[in-house]
């Protein structure tokens, strides 16, 4: 667990110091219920440039006022809440405590909070002791989204890592007054070196629309989301005069019909995946799950209904029943999912099967 905290480290320290680098460093303060030295030697063995960033290390606990005072955590840009190396249930409930630390100092905060969790059904409870004050990210289930979508939209896993990461272009949020009162289509053609996508509504509690109607008109105090190379290498324009044509007429798409999946593998939120995965796309009519062997904590979620070599996930019956695609099917087979012949086994009855070769199967109880 120690080794993959030093990872997740490592990723944070990079990016923080892509972002400083355009305003000549910054400070990351680390503080952790660890020994001083040892956060500084784990943080000397990382192999990159910090590109004038400085990493401080304080050692005590987010629990205690007293130390969030000696890190003056009032003053912080941003504050982010790791997830800790326990079960999702310890983990998060360490970071509500953590949150409501947080939301005792005195002084305020001057920067927002980002907190990470590790069970989607623990997030409300977070989101309402934190109140405005914090987001949360659910980084488990997160990842599984951007894997249902990655196989469904081949190429598109490069594209994440290009918008998520800092060296090319990525998402930014800002606030231009002289765009009030301008429609979002003329906003679309406004920005020369980005790309607007989503608008930030102030009037309804900064609520972010995802690529809205042509028709809105920005008012006072709306935010624009868009692509970027950086904060500071795009800014609105005149707005360029556009000759009218007709748009040719398409022909009529053609038809979709229902997808076979294929989950090579097992891990704790599968369900969430499979729900995902029938709200955003085309649903998916059979699922074919397999495991190299029947673990005790995946026979917690499923009943011994044998279907032939099958067994249908007690897990998921809410999610059937609750769909009107009333032919979904959810079904096991338990073999070796690294033997192409075993696999073979689960494509008799597909016509199309997407591969999620996600092993995370000995990660149960992260």
């Amino acid at each position: 667990m120690k080794m993959e905290k030093i990872m997740k480290m490592n990723v944070l320290f990079a990016l923080l110091a892509i972002v400083n680098k355009s305003i000549g460093g910054g400070v990351i303060v680390v503080l952790a219920e660890r020994d001083k030295e040892e956060m500084e030697m784990d943080i000397a063995k990382l192999e990159f440039n910090f590109m004038g960033t400085s990493v401080i290390c304080r050692s005590g606990s987010p629990l205690i006022l007293a130390d969030l005072k000696k890190v003056s955590i009032s003053k912080a840009r941003a504050i982010i809440v790791l997830a800790a190396d326990e079960n999702a249930d310890q983990s998060d409930a360490r970071a509500l405590r953590v949150v409501l630390s947080l939301t005792g100092v005195k002084e305020g905060l001057r920067g927002h909070v980002v907190v990470e969790m590790s069970d989607l059904d623990n997030e409300p409870l977070v989101k309402l002791v934190g109140g405005e004050l914090i987001e949360t990210i659910v980084a488990h289930d997160v990842i599984g989204r951007l894997m249902i979508q990655c196989a469904l939209q081949p190429g598109l896993a490069q594209i994440w890592e290009d918008i998520l990461g800092f060296e090319n272009a990525e998402f930014y949020i800002k606030r231009w007054p002289q765009l009030d009162g301008i429609r979002f289509e003329e906003v679309l053609i406004s920005f020369l070196d980005a790309v607007p996508c989503r608008v930030k509504v102030a009037a309804n509690g900064g609520k972010i629309i995802i690529n809205p109607d042509d028709s809105y008109v920005l008012k006072d105090g709306d935010e624009i989301l868009v692509i970027a190379e950086d904060d500071d290498t795009y800014y609105p324009g005149l707005i360029p005069e556009i000759r009218k044509g007709f748009l040719p007429i398409g022909s009529n798409p053609p038809p979709k019909y229902p997808e076979r999946i294929l989950f090579c593998g097992w891990r704790r939120d599968i369900d969430d995946m499979i729900m995902g995965n029938e709200l955003c796309i085309r649903p998916a009519e059979y699922y074919s799950l397999i495991c190299n062997e029947m673990d005790p904590q995946i026979q917690k979620f499923s009943t011994k209904l044998t279907l032939s070599m099958h067994w249908l996930w007690a897990s998921f019956k809410n999610l059937i029943t609750k769909k009107s695609t009333t032919s979904v099917q959810v079904v096991n087979l338990q073999s070796n999912n690294v033997v192409h012949r075993e696999q073979e086994l689960a494509f008799l009855h597909t016509e199309l099967a997407i591969k999620f070769l996600i092993q995370f199967w000995k990660l149960l109880e992260i």
